[in-house]
């Protein structure tokens, strides 16, 4: 009886070394519009050019597998014009008088206050990016962060002489101001069609208590990944920047996206390449589990491992010829079926090598 509770539990934890039917990729999407006239960096947000904009307003919560919003929200505004990109930000604030403001060394780690992190990358090579950050006293931190070939990220404090950034603090909200020329960035004003990476996380410990809460724009986003941050278009008109979008993040991510656009989801699914991805990893799945069966084969019953030898040949065979298919909703969902077939098979295989593997208990 121990024995069959200790292979029940090893079961249930075991992780899969499979990856079965994952879901589209949530690529978040900002439209970036050019401003007639620049604001003023004052901190109030209440200049013409910010009025009319799209608004990122679904912050969630950092930590967290799924989209879990922030019980206090914050709304990003982005525009740019020929000399700068304007980053706009408004954070409601129950309690502005417990705002934790307290740190005025730049470069400091001005996390630990109520504070802003903006990340900029400048394309989509995930090799280099920025980070500025301020607090409701307008305390400034940057870093810059570039990644080897190797993953090896080297970061270093001071990203830029000439970004400028305002506080003001309201009856129930504080806000922030952002000017970031292009020098600073090192890179000439965007055309329109240009995709970057963006995000945004705030700290906010006004609540008291010894309470706190993060959030950022995307769910997952980490400081040190840039692939884990939201996308941002430079569009000037607003007509086609979906389009232009998807076919940006095509190279990119491939395979099949929810993209959170101004005008809700979208779904974009590039047929051919979901085939390629599905249909390897089934061939691969499949790989794996005959050299698995093959180190327990001896310990099994002859049927059994008859059995389960012609079902892997049946789906070795199935996967080649879906990996010839026409691609299309109805080739990703053979090959989804066959990677399902794979799983019930791997559980056979698991349960066997587990008791192979586990020691009798009297």
């Amino acid at each position: 009886m121990a024995r069959a509770w200790w292979l029940i539990a090893a079961l249930v934890l075991m992780p899969s070394i499979l990856a079965w039917g994952e879901s589209a990729r949530i690529v978040s999407l900002y439209d970036v519009r050019r401003a007639e006239v620049p604001p003023v960096i004052d901190g109030q947000l209440d200049e013409a050019c910010w009025q009319g904009q799209p608004v990122i307003t679904n912050m969630v919560l950092r930590g967290e597998k799924t989209r879990v919003p922030a019980q206090v929200q914050t709304q990003t505004t982005i525009v740019y014009d020929e000399q700068a990109l304007y980053v706009g930000i408004f954070m409601e604030e129950p309690n502005p008088a417990g705002l934790r403001k307290n740190l005025t060394k730049v470069n400091g780690d001005l996390w630990w206050d109520d504070s802003v992190e903006v990340y900029l990358e400048t394309g989509c090579t995930h090799e280099r990016y920025v980070k500025l950050m301020s607090t409701p006293l307008g305390t400034r931190g940057s870093w810059q962060t570039k990644i080897t070939p190797f993953g090896v990220r080297m970061s270093e404090w001071g990203a830029g002489a000439e970004w400028t950034v305002a506080p003001f603090i309201g009856e129930a909200f504080w806000s922030l101001e952002f000017r970031i020329p292009w020098t600073d960035l090192e890179v000439t004003p965007p055309e329109p069609g240009t995709l970057w990476t963006f995000e945004i996380v705030r700290f906010r410990y006004a609540e008291g208590g010894g309470k706190h809460e993060y959030s950022s724009w995307n769910v997952g986003a980490v400081y040190s990944r840039p692939a884990s941050f939201g996308n941002m278009m430079f569009s000037g008109t607003t007509s086609q920047m979906e389009e232009m979008f998807v076919e940006s993040l095509k190279p990119v991510y491939g395979g099949e996206m929810r993209i959170l656009g101004r005008h809700g989801e979208l779904r974009y699914t590039d047929y051919a390449t979901l085939r390629d991805q599905k249909a390897q990893a089934a061939a691969e799945a499949v790989e794996e589990l005959e050299k698995r069966l093959e180190t327990i084969a001896n310990q099994m019953a002859t049927e059994t491992l008859q059995n389960l030898r012609d079902k892997l040949e049946r789906l070795s065979g199935q996967i080649v010829e879906l990996g010839k298919a026409k691609p299309g909703a109805a080739t990703a969902e053979a090959l989804d079926r066959a990677l399902k077939d794979c799983q019930d098979v791997e559980w056979t295989v698991r349960y066997h090598e587990l008791v192979t593997s586990l020691p009798a208990v009297e």
